[in-house]
């Protein structure tokens, strides 16, 4: 058993999860930019793992809630009193994404 593999792959988890935790708690300068950041680094997560429908799913109700989080950014601003609401939904969806990519991997 190579442990080394199982550290760099859990370092690289870790990352990719800060990354885009730091995203939806930013304020982007490109909202397209960060959309396109986070369907990267979600592809990158899901990489290693078998990814059955449950994951698609979480997936892609991560990038439907961040991707009308960036549309109200672009719209009204960051000072929108929605945004926090829409900044938990957008957490709730990455953790469910994290934790069925570490759990498959």
């Amino acid at each position: 058993m190579n442990m080394i593999a199982t550290i760099r792959s859990a370092d690289a988890a870790d990352s990719i999860f800060g990354q885009l935790h730091a995203l939806i708690a930013g304020r982007p300068a490109s909202p397209h930019a960060a959309r396109m950041e986070t369907r990267q680094l979600v592809s990158m997560a899901m990489a290693d793992s078998w990814q059955p429908d449950s994951l698609w799913g979480a997936a892609d109700a991560f990038h439907a809630h961040f991707d009308f989080m960036m549309q109200t950014i672009e719209l009204n601003g960051v000072s929108d009193p929605n945004l926090p609401a829409l900044r938990t939904k957008c957490r709730f969806y990455l953790d469910q994404v994290e934790a069925l990519c570490r759990s498959m991997s």
